[in-house]
């Protein structure tokens, strides 16, 4: 009986055994990126793809751009997808911590966090013309004028547009934000003399800066940028605590096996210690990182509550 009963067991295990038991993974990926072609995003998925198909056993890495509603049409798709780590999210860090607050029906909330893949700073550039060369300067410029002078940004509860909004509430600063169709719109208008100053990352603003049409102040990080390490921080330029990154991270569906995010974890920061990906993305003005989901989870939660405030108290919330 003993032996029956040990043979009833093997049989009821291989007959319980399922293809999602398989080694993961045994089928194409597919990355959707939450922006259009040629943006950050869409560059690192396309960059790290070639990488992870190595690190995978030659695994198809596709990816699927769905641009559209601030990043919410693609991190709705995703976390309606099947948990097994086949379909993902490449998304900037707004979509996953700003959208709660803007978006009362966002999804994001149910995406499971895998890794940041790297962060970047805005720049706080003038058009030359506006006669002011440090933060302190512009500043004094903007308390002397009350509601005249103009900020360029990118759409409605972007992270450059929050780094706006943040700035005027830990400054307390009364200045007009004019929100653009991207970064490069934005640039252009103060390089045009059109608005006065502009919230951006460095790699967007570089042309418009290395032509002479716009002046650096500041940096939003916590930390100097490593691309611009004698540029200060806005901290450190006179409006203490205020600190502001963006960055770029991927993320899976709702209720993502732990063992399915770690290995994808695992494969990314592998994939970003190749000394081609890491030159391609300091490139870009990015800092890698590739953390844990646990680190990554935590940031996404403090991040959720500071934006929360700055939203709320700017007025933004969308129904």
């Amino acid at each position: 009986m003993k032996l029956l009963g040990l043979f009833c067991c093997a049989v009821l295990s291989a007959l319980c055994a399922t293809p999602s038991q398989a080694a993961y993974p045994d089928k194409p990926i597919k990355i959707i990126v939450s922006a259009p072609a040629g943006t950050a995003p869409d560059l690192i998925a396309r960059l790290l793809g070639p990488t992870l198909t190595e690190i995978w056993g030659g695994q198809t890495i596709i990816v699927e751009n769905k641009a559209g509603a601030n990043g919410n049409l693609a991190a709705g798709e995703v976390s309606r997808a099947d948990p097994d780590g086949y379909t993902l999210l490449m998304t900037p860090a707004g979509t996953l911590t700003a959208n709660p607050s803007l978006y009362p029906k966002s999804a994001v909330t149910n995406l499971t966090p895998i890794t940041q893949i790297g962060s970047v700073p805005f720049t706080v550039s003038v058009r030359p013309s506006l006669g002011v060369k440090t933060l302190p300067e512009l500043l004094a410029l903007i308390r002397s004028k009350p509601a005249q002078i103009n900020c360029a940004t990118t759409a409605n509860g972007s992270f450059p547009h929050l780094a706006a909004e943040m700035l005027k509430q830990d400054a307390k600063l009364d200045y007009q934000i004019i929100k653009h169709n991207g970064g490069a719109a934005a640039g252009t208008s103060v390089a045009g003399e059109h608005t006065d100053f502009v919230v951006e990352t460095a790699a967007v603003l570089a042309p418009f800066i290395e032509s002479g049409k716009l002046v650096p102040l500041a940096t939003t990080g916590s930390e100097r940028s490593p691309a611009a390490p004698n540029l200060p921080t806005v901290a450190e330029a006179g409006v203490p605590g205020y600190s502001m990154t963006g960055w770029i991270a991927l993320v899976g569906p709702h209720n993502l096996p732990d063992s399915i995010t770690n290995t994808v974890q695992k494969a990314v920061a592998e994939a970003l210690a190749k000394p081609g990906i890491r030159q391609k993305l300091d490139a870009m003005r990015f800092t890698v990182i590739g953390n844990t989901p646990a680190q990554f989870r935590q940031i996404v939660a403090d991040e959720r509550a500071k934006l929360q405030k700055i939203i709320e108290q700017a007025g933004l919330r969308q129904e």
